[in-house]
């Protein structure tokens, strides 16, 4: 394994560490087998931003008697509500849901306090103030239950922000060729603008931050960026998507790497092979990692899409949106006749969508989930 300074912290990160969203609902023997392959090769970065009680017992078995050779990452406003995810703001909430992660694992601190989800400017306000949830990240950490202090967020003006107020120590962003390419990255609503917008606003637009801004401000501001969506939920990976160019892990992994202030990349898996598949990175070749060959300018193309992150949660009718749109997806680039198996297990259909949009309000990257639910009904008959 290879490792870096995670910025000002000082910790020695490893340079590929593990994205725990797509274990959310794994058997404890995956979870368990995924554990022992990422220790096995040196990563010791982990981040769980889910609130639901399961996964946080899987992992904190998984870890026994191995808990101090990783970093845990644990997110406060993650929370579960009516068994979904849910971005909470309540206070008492929050914390209650921090220190249930630490008995779960068995730990006394958390490594990284990750304000979680941070985008909207008046969101920034509420979340960093000091009667607020950077009170509460700051007494965390001066109590010794924290070590570091950290940021998830999607926004690009936000996070410059962020970076430069000077209280935290680590960014955590999405980070791969489909979204860097874009001119810049606003908020929810310029996202959802037509795609001339992506056309007409060159990348030397001063009146609109470029993501590369955003990784050179936290070179210099010492703030170590964890590389989130390296895969851009696996859309990169597959012929027929809208950008028309396929790439692979090593190539994601290396692109994200190749960023200033990154750190590490945290890329999700399902199971150990997908795993071992980023962790082919250490070993591959300079020509695997090459990605310059790539034209990645069309890659704008892609913003839209989903990236299965669930950030559009809680859904009134209970639908896992990230789940059903990936299962969708799949069918769409011929999934074959197991994908259908598979929706059917969903214990809510795209047919139960009420097209409230409450979850197209909530999406950071301007999906259009009520288009997809309509997507998935006409493929799938329900």
């Amino acid at each position: 394994m290879k490792y870096r300074k995670l910025g000002r912290t000082g910790a020695d990160v490893s340079v590929i560490g593990l994205g725990g969203e797509y274990l959310e609902h794994a058997p404890r023997e995956v979870i368990t087998s995924v554990v022992d392959e990422v220790i096995a090769n040196g990563v010791n970065y982990i981040d769980l931003y889910m609130g639901s009680p399961d996964v946080r017992d899987n992992f904190g078995i998984a870890l026994q008697g191995r808990r101090q050779k990783v970093m845990i990452a644990g997110h406060l406003g993650a929370t579960i509500k009516d068994g979904q995810y849910h971005k909470s703001r309540d206070k008492k909430i929050c914390e209650g849901y921090l220190h249930d992660l630490l008995r779960r694992l068995r730990s006394d601190y958390i490594d990284v306090f990750m304000l979680h989800f941070v985008d909207d400017p008046n969101d920034y306000e509420r979340v960093f103030d000091l009667e607020g949830f950077l009170g509460i990240a700051l007494r965390f950490k001066k109590e010794g239950k924290a070590r570091f202090i950290g940021l998830s967020g999607h926004n690009v003006p936000t996070a410059l922000k962020t970076v430069k107020s000077g209280y935290v120590d680590i960014l955590m962003f999405p980070v791969n060729p489909a979204f860097d390419l874009l001119p810049g990255d606003i908020d929810v609503e310029e996202l959802r603008k037509e795609e001339s917008y992506y056309r007409t606003k060159s990348a030397g637009d001063e009146s609109v931050p470029h993501r590369k801004e955003l990784y050179h401000t936290c070179a210099r501001e010492n703030v170590g960026i964890v590389a989130m969506k390296p895969y851009a939920a696996g859309l990169l990976f597959t012929r027929g998507n809208p950008s028309s160019i396929v790439l692979t892990p090593v190539q994601c992994i290396n692109y994200a790497l190749s960023q200033p202030a990154v750190c590490t990349v945290v890329p999700g898996c399902k199971n150990t092979q997908e795993m071992k598949e980023a962790l082919h990175f250490l070993e591959a070749t300079e020509e695997e990692k090459d990605y310059s060959t790539i034209d990645i300018n069309s890659f704008w193309k892609l913003r839209g899409s989903c990236v299965y992150c669930n950030h559009c949660l809680p859904c009134p009718a209970n639908i896992d949106i990230g789940m059903l749109t990936r299962i969708t997806d799949t069918a769409r680039y011929g999934g074959g006749h197991g994908i259908f198996s598979e929706y059917e297990a969903l214990a809510v259909k795209a047919s139960a969508c009420t097209y409230c949009k409450a979850c197209i309000k909530r999406c950071p990257f301007g999906v259009d989930v009520i288009a997809n639910m309509a997507q998935a009904t006409g493929i799938f008959g329900k």
